[in-house]
């Protein structure tokens, strides 16, 4: 049986978080908590970020958090399948972790700014997900703050192979 771990998914849009989140789950048995399946849930499958008030935002975060801290107290691995775009957010991710006396580490989905816009406006044309705005996506990454110097990270990129991955996840 694995140990509980929280496993804080980091990157900008389109890199390939939520895809690698999946492998990962299907292969490894890892839990996902992906906050945009939460806010989907909760106000629906059409819902654009915008609509939310702040007030919608804190329910949403609140059971975000509730499932990633619920999963890691029975003993599972968990991954947060979000942006984390800043070291801010990606702190109070770990604080969740914290107070169930679990350790976390950050996954780092790192692609080339340009791989990520090429997907995103694939995106537009096929529509396989949920698509976000222009200026969300360059908010996103503008915001961006890479983890390179935060203690407990493992980097993936896009010639890295699902394989060395898990490799890597398997001897930290």
């Amino acid at each position: 049986m694995n140990k509980p771990i929280l496993y804080i998914l980091c990157g900008i849009p389109f890199s390939g978080k939520s895809t690698l989140a999946q492998k990962l789950a299907k292969q490894l048995g890892f839990v996902r908590v992906d906050l945009d399946e939460v806010k989907f849930e909760m106000f629906g499958d059409d819902i654009q970020e915008e609509e939310i008030d702040q007030a919608g935002w804190n329910k949403v975060y609140h059971e975000m958090y509730k499932r990633i801290r619920d999963n890691l107290q029975e003993g599972k691995v968990v991954l947060h399948d979000t942006g984390n775009f800043t070291k801010y957010e990606r702190d109070l991710v770990r604080k969740e972790a914290e107070k169930v006396g679990v350790v976390s580490k950050v996954l780092f989905v790192k692609v080339p700014v340009e791989t990520a816009r090429e997907r995103w406006v694939e995106n537009k044309r096929t529509k396989k997900r949920f698509d976000i705005s222009k200026e969300a996506f360059e908010e996103a990454v503008d915001e961006m703050e890479e983890p390179s110097v935060e203690k407990n990270v493992i980097g993936y990129n896009n010639n890295d192979s699902l394989d060395d991955l898990i490799r890597k996840i398997k001897s930290t």
